[in-house]
């Protein structure tokens, strides 16, 4: 039987923690509180009859017994391979390991729902909900899991524990970004189609070549915005099929710049574009690398004031062909630690924040390159998609 009971040394260089206690029950502790929890009613019909996912735990955040549901959903056939895990542990999030003492010690999980939940009961003696994205990995296989969780701590004899309780709401999440970020740009586009259209119609002094190039403008954004909307649907499902072709880089980055001449998000604001060599070729999905670029681009403007500028170019990254753009300012660390997570946004409005997991979702599992980006004082903040190395 595998016990995770592995304490963490310290130093003033290695800390044991960066958030929650690093301490793990000795392997004889976290045995005999599993067979309390076994024999005990009260955990049975819990683990029998809450929807979701159940696990009950030590003080120490250790996995002691969990509902069938979840032992089918990552198939575990038995607990006894998970015994004294904790939850990231148990799920597989990509951050567990990088704390000094597992899952809840690491700099990312300061900002985890799940173990703030935990926490926060342990100190209050009550109940506490909040909301966890996390970002789980099996085999090759990355994806977002956003969780409502909810801690209870309970007393059985002299012994503590608690009941942690996990609804998946990953489907309410996406729903919710994806309306609110598509019936946005799709209202602000037809509202500028009607505008136009008004004019052409009431004003004789309306110079009507320029309104029609205007709304033929607003119309291909239009489509565009469905399309995309469309695409991330299917990738998220697996559907999406990629249509590989060659182009110039200079002509990625003049549809770049047309698509920002007149775009809201633009207003007041310039973007600087290093032409690149005019014999630079790539070959990729086109359209989604530009897609890409896009809001690597919008997401740059949102963040600048007024004057400021964003700057695009392209170079080779350790011998992939690479597209950079750089805007001042440099992200918070709070922020920059979940940038990538689904429906994560630094706008308080519900339902935002698709851009970033769309760069993700589309460079890396769909072109097979890597997004990141680096932040500093100094060097503002620079997002970049680093393309398959040419063979």
């Amino acid at each position: 039987m595998a016990v995770n009971t592995s304490n963490p040394s310290q130093s003033a260089e290695n800390p044991a923690t960066y958030f929650a206690p690093a301490e793990r029950a000795d392997p004889e502790q976290i045995l005999d509180a599993s067979r309390m929890v076994e024999n005990s009613l009260l955990f049975n019909a819990i683990l029998e009859s809450v929807d979701g996912y159940i696990m009950i735990l030590n003080p120490q955040r250790q996995v002691l017994a969990m509902n069938r549901k979840l032992l089918e959903d990552i198939n575990i056939h038995d607990i006894n391979c998970i015994l004294g895990e904790r939850p990231g542990e148990v799920l597989k999030c990509i951050h567990a390991a990088e704390g000094p003492g597992g899952c809840g010690t690491g700099k990312f999980c300061s900002s985890c729902g799940a173990v703030i939940s935990i926490l926060a009961s342990q100190k209050k003696g009550k109940p506490v909900t909040d909301e966890c994205l996390a970002t789980v990995q099996h085999g090759e296989t990355v994806e977002s899991l956003e969780f409502r969780v909810r801690s209870t701590p309970v007393k059985l004899g002299d012994s503590e524990f608690i009941v942690l309780v996990l609804h998946d709401i990953s489907g309410d999440k996406r729903r919710q970004a994806l309306e609110r970020t598509f019936f946005h740009d799709v209202l602000n586009t037809v509202g500028g189609l009607i505008g136009w259209s008004n004019l052409l119609r009431d004003f004789e002094g309306t110079d009507p070549k320029q309104a029609a190039e205007r709304i033929i403008l607003l119309s291909k954004r239009l489509q565009q915005e469905i399309e995309e909307q469309r695409r991330l649907s299917q990738a998220e499902m697996g559907t999406l099929e990629i249509e590989t072709a060659t182009g110039a880089v200079q002509e990625i980055f003049n549809n770049l710049k047309t698509i920002f001449e007149a775009h809201p998000v633009a207003k007041n604001k310039m973007l600087e574009v290093v032409n690149a060599d005019p014999a630079e070729e790539i070959t990729t999905d086109i359209s989604l690398l530009t897609r890409i670029i896009t809001n690597m681009i919008k997401n740059a403007f949102e963040a600048i004031q007024p004057s400021q500028t964003v700057r695009l170019w392209f170079a080779m990254r350790e011998d992939a062909p690479t597209f950079f753009v750089q805007n001042p300012g440099k992200i918070p660390d709070e922020t920059a630690m979940r940038i990538f997570q689904r429906s994560f946004s630094t706008k308080s409005k519900t339902g935002r924040g698709i851009g970033t997991y769309s760069m993700k979702l589309f460079g890396e599992r769909y072109l097979k390159g890597q997004v990141g980006f680096e932040t500093s004082e100094e060097n503002g903040t620079i997002f970049y998609i680093s393309l398959p190395a040419k063979t």
